[in-house]
């Protein structure tokens, strides 16, 4: 190469940095959504798988200003998170897993061209606020199982951190949605013991909670005035397991009047639930389960949970 030829190409080059950092703070680039695509599933499904092409474009000009993350303010780019966090909770857990895996390998691209920007180290914490805070109403530990996955790989992670999301994976991937959850023995409040398996219902409640728990008594109130819960119940098409999990005994004995008696409501004996059976990272904890016990629901925000039961207690 010439001096002159490359000296043409390191003007350019200047030029091109020069122009997209003169580029001013951009809306968050949407995908368009085919017109014949309308129903929520395929909807959803549609916007999880291309959510981020549009914003990781290479035909995309925009500033590396890094109090911007990729050219859009912090607040826009928490909005289209927190949507495309919202429709990873109604499309196929599948195409979402992928989605995810996705997004991760093509932040770990965006931070090699642009380390100041810090892009990889950014979405890790936008994901453990969204999916892994236990006061998250999208948490979700299905899709963060990529995040973590991710850390592994990334040459942006420390040793320290690798080790972190090493021994937090397991975890996480305890009582996956579609698989069967653990069962167990509780003890009921007469003093006999039950499996979670011997609960016969098309779809199960696993509630766990503490007694006193000003939020586990929130979503108590809430699941009781249910319309249509009661009935449910009786006709075998519900069953709610409502498991305290600690070893405090006599405050779940005083307290125990307080919970439904069309409910299973009972104490884990063995502490086998919290001593590896489940992630259990905060109390009230609510699952749903199917009539096999796979899992439909982990660790759902309680709001989520009611919607889908007025479906379901609806179409009876």
């Amino acid at each position: 190469m010439t001096r002159r030829a490359a000296l043409v190409i390191a003007i350019v080059l200047a030029l091109t940095t020069s122009c997209k950092d003169k580029v001013g703070p951009q809306p968050f680039p949407m995908p368009k959504v085919p017109a014949m695509i309308s129903t929520g599933q395929d909807y959803a499904n549609y916007l999880v798988t291309h959510y981020w092409q549009p914003f990781f474009s290479e035909d995309r000009v925009y500033s590396r200003d890094t109090s911007l993350i990729g050219g859009v303010t912090k607040d826009s780019f928490n909005q289209a998170f927190g949507e495309y966090a919202t429709f990873l909770m109604m499309a196929d857990p599948a195409k979402c897993l992928k989605a995810q895996a996705e997004l991760m390998a093509k932040a770990e691209k965006m931070t090699e061209a642009n380390p100041d920007g810090k892009f990889f180290e950014t979405l890790i914490s936008i994901c453990d606020e969204y999916f892994y805070n236990p006061n998250s109403p999208l948490r979700n530990e299905e899709m963060y199982i990529p995040v973590e996955e991710a850390k592994l790989a990334s040459q942006f992670v420390s040793e320290d951190e690798k080790a972190e999301a090493a021994a937090l994976l397991p975890r996480l991937k305890l009582n996956r949605i579609g698989t069967p959850a653990a069962d167990f023995i509780f003890t009921l409040r007469n003093g006999k013991k039950m499996a979670l398996r011997d609960a016969k219902a098309d779809f199960t409640i696993l509630f766990f909670s503490n007694p006193g728990c000003e939020d586990c008594k929130a979503v108590i109130d809430q699941l009781s005035s249910l319309p249509g819960l009661d009935d449910a119940i009786a006709a075998g098409r519900l069953a709610v397991v409502n498991v305290y999990p600690d070893e405090d005994l006599t405050e779940w004995h005083n307290y125990a009047p307080v919970y439904p008696d069309n409910w299973y409501n009972g104490y884990d004996q063995d502490l086998a639930v919290g001593g590896g059976l489940y992630n259990l990272r905060a109390i009230p904890s609510l699952y749903l389960l199917d009539k096999d016990k796979k899992v439909i629901f982990k660790d759902v925000e309680p709001s989520i949970l009611l919607q889908y039961l007025q479906s379901v207690l609806a179409a009876q």
